[in-house]
């Protein structure tokens, strides 16, 4: 069955926000973030649509990807100052915290823009619980599938989640 989506921005980021506010999420978010190169919100993304039953397949998670790729690199840049602002050499607690308020910030965006493109397009949904072909779509368009580690990641990961 096609329809439309009714995913709002406000409500991602507080569906975003309790999924990653479990420390073995976030872990496993960040590892495939640093490690593979996948987006954290699409990570999001895929467990909001595994939750609400949305298949999205490969060409619509490429879209995705391409609909956040000027945040993305905007945010990476961000990161690393952040990062480095962290690291005890250059530690300035007070400068970290303002860059850890504006990448949220840019998260949020990024988010927005995510939703945007989402909700343009004709999402199939499934009455089945738990089979959802848009795993296998996100897995192939993070060239994740050789990758032995970063698909124990994601299936751990969707286990928490959900």
């Amino acid at each position: 069955m096609t329809q439309n989506n009714e995913l709002t921005a406000e409500s991602f980021w507080q569906y975003t926000n309790q999924v990653y506010r479990n420390p073995d999420v976030a872990a496993l978010c960040l590892r495939l973030q640093d490690t593979c190169g996948v987006n954290v919100n699409m990570l999001l993304l895929l467990c909001w649509c595994l939750d609400h039953q949305r298949i999205v397949v490969l060409k619509q998670w490429q879209t995705l990807k391409a609909a956040i790729a000027h945040s993305e690199q905007t945010l990476k840049l961000h990161r690393q100052q952040r990062r480095a602002a962290k690291e005890p050499a250059h530690a300035d607690h007070g400068q970290y915290a303002t860059l850890k308020q504006q990448e949220l910030h840019l998260e949020a965006q990024q988010q927005q823009e995510l939703v945007d493109a989402f909700n343009n397009m004709q999402v199939e949904s499934s009455d089945l619980p738990g089979i959802n072909a848009g795993v296998v779509a996100f897995i192939h368009a993070w060239q994740l599938k050789d990758q032995p580690q970063a698909m124990d990641d994601l299936r751990t990961l969707i286990k928490l989640a959900l």
